[in-house]
């Protein structure tokens, strides 16, 4: 059990008086606690508690972040990049007697973020916002940034981690996911496509987890604001990024829908969302990227369908769960995806489907 935060010795430990603010809890982001600082009536600045059980070095994560936007700052004066604020003793972050660490980040009046795209051009937009802040990277200096997540979109280590889950599972749930994995081992053959091709592909700078929800719009949806949660920026391919795109808006429905009838492919969000952001990378991508850029989709759905059956036949601990099944009924939902996205006519003309 986490121990209620000490809000005056971490606000005070960024400068902030205490007795002139009022903090409260704001999101709904699955891995940081997130409250928002207020000021009277008016929001000031958003604090977030890092979960180390997920990111083991915080530290990691506010180098990345701090020299991403070092670099853009020179690069592309123009471009504005969210920074957090260090505290008085000049520290990325502020860790308390728990252990907790905490940063501080400016709140962004008149902004809001969506949990996909209403229409094909916000998704053009929001591709096109990502393959920018690729782009505005591509000459960063890849050597000099973290891994802050060994292997967090290597295929094959999740591929592992599966039939690892698998091979150990207690008896119930095995039973239970019995019929997932008969179907996510028929896909196998996008682990193997994966390896033949992940080393052909150059590193760069991505944001790793480039969904729709993670860039700040105004309040009438009509411009972007910035790109929001560095948490996973990190040296690895665009694939990462053109997936979670891919799977964050192609499809409505929340990926814990039970009801498989809501799982509703959008046939011209892929071409609109591969359109938005090869556009924004036109001077950076390579001939074999931009061939290979499509399998991102795929890859990234059947990732996550075996991070969340591995969640589950290892009872439970990384992704939270509001009952039993919840892992199940998210392994199954992603499972349905990708079977109807594979038969999209944009996928299906790429060829690597056996």
């Amino acid at each position: 059990m986490i121990e209620k935060p000490n809000f005056k010795v971490i606000l005070e430990a960024f400068g902030l008086d205490s007795q002139d603010y009022l903090v409260q809890d704001f999101g709904a982001g699955l891995i940081n606690n997130t409250f928002l600082v207020k000021n009277g009536e008016s929001s000031a600045f958003v604090l977030q508690r890092i979960n180390t059980k997920v990111f083991p070095n915080p530290q990691l994560i506010a180098s990345n972040w701090r020299l991403a936007h070092q670099y853009l700052k020179i690069s592309a004066p123009d471009y504005y990049m969210l920074l957090f604020i260090k505290t008085l003793k000049g520290a990325d972050l502020f860790v308390d007697e728990q252990e907790n660490h905490w940063r501080l980040l400016p709140f962004i009046q008149d902004s809001g973020c969506f949990e996909t795209a209403p229409d094909a051009a916000m998704a053009r937009k929001a591709a096109h916002a990502f393959g920018r802040f690729a782009a505005l990277l591509s000459g960063a200096p890849v050597h000099r940034f973290n891994v802050v997540l060994p292997g967090f979109h290597d295929l094959n280590l999740r591929q592992q981690q599966f039939d690892s889950a698998a091979g150990n599972a207690a008896d119930k749930r095995l039973s239970m996911a019995a019929e997932l994995i008969e179907k996510l081992n028929a896909y196998r053959w996008i682990t193997e496509f994966y390896d033949r091709n992940i080393g052909r592909l150059p590193v760069r700078i991505v944001h790793m987890d480039a969904k729709i929800s993670n860039i700040l719009f105004d309040r009438e949806g009509e411009n972007i604001k910035c790109i929001i949660d560095m948490d996973t920026l990190m040296p690895g391919t665009l694939l990462s990024d053109f997936g979670d795109l891919i799977r964050s808006m192609v499809c409505e429905a929340a990926e814990d829908e039970t009801n498989i009838e809501r799982i509703i492919i959008r046939s011209e969000m892929p071409q609109v969302i591969f359109d938005g952001y090869t556009e924004a990378l036109e001077n950076v991508l390579e001939p074999l990227e931009r061939e290979i850029l499509p399998f991102g989709g795929p890859m990234l759905i059947y990732m996550q369908a075996l991070r969340f059956l591995a969640d589950y036949l290892s009872n439970d601990v990384y992704y939270p769960i509001s009952y039993e099944q919840h892992n199940l009924d998210r392994a199954l939902n992603q499972i349905i995806f990708l079977e109807k996205i594979l038969k999209e006519p944009f996928f299906l003309r790429q060829g690597f489907n056996p």
